[in-house]
């Protein structure tokens, strides 16, 4: 099966709601580039270590629409980093939503004001 790049998120986060956008609407999705994120950051952000979202050949131009309809949502919805904390293990960003990292499992610090897991 041959897959092409249908767009590149600016974190792992974003790519996960492409995802889910995507597969909403039946397409297959594989996401590449993530396991480079972590590296990236640290380091100097590369472009070509950005998660990108790939889809089936076939599939691409319809997930171009479906991912330009969403955009301004996926923008808004990863925009907010100031809350956002960095995973005390595996050094992961993660959305201040997260109880857990996202990567490694490792649980939110205590300090994390957006999220109380104790309710």
């Amino acid at each position: 099966m041959s897959w092409s790049k249908v767009w590149v998120a600016e974190n792992p986060l974003q790519a996960g709601l492409a995802k889910i956008a995507l597969e909403a609407e039946g397409i297959t999705v594989e996401l590449r580039q993530m396991e480079l994120w972590s590296v990236a950051v640290e380091v100097l952000y590369s472009k070509g270590a950005a998660p990108s979202v790939w889809v089936p050949e076939q599939q691409a131009e319809q997930a171009r629409k479906i991912l330009h309809e969403h955009q301004e949502k996926l923008q808004s919805q990863t925009a907010d980093t100031e809350s956002d904390w960095q995973c005390p293990n595996c050094k992961e960003p993660n959305s201040s939503n997260f109880g857990s990292c996202w990567q490694c499992g490792e649980s939110a610090p205590a300090d994390n004001p957006e999220f109380d897991s104790t309710s």
